[in-house]
C-alpha cells in the first residue's frame, strides 16, 4: 500500500511542483494552505511529495565535487595592482 502512496505522490504534473516550490518557498510547510491552491490534492499528500523531491535532492547533491587545480605556467603573473 505504501508504494501506491508514494506513485500517488509523484503524479504531481509540472505546473502543481512548480506551485508547490513557489508557495513553500513563500509560506514554508504549511501544507494545507499549500494544498488549498491545489485541486484535489491534501495537505499529507503535498507534504509526502515534497519530502520525497527532498530527499531525492539530497541524494543526488551527495557527490562530492573535486576541484579543479591548474599550476599557472610560469609567464603567469599575479597582481593586486593595476
Amino acid at each position: 500500500m505504501e508504494e501506491d502512496e508514494v506513485q500517488e505522490t509523484r503524479d504531481m504534473s509540472p505546473e502543481e511542483e512548480d506551485l508547490i516550490h513557489r508557495l513553500y518557498c513563500l509560506l514554508g510547510d504549511r501544507w494545507k494552505l499549500i494544498a488549498g491552491r491545489l485541486p484535489n490534492r491534501t495537505a499529507e499528500e503535498v507534504e509526502k511529495y515534497w519530502k520525497i523531491k527532498e530527499i531525492e535532492n539530497i541524494e543526488k547533491n551527495r557527490n562530492i565535487y573535486k576541484p579543479i587545480c591548474i599550476k599557472p605556467s610560469p609567464s603567469f603573473k599575479f597582481s593586486m595592482h593595476n
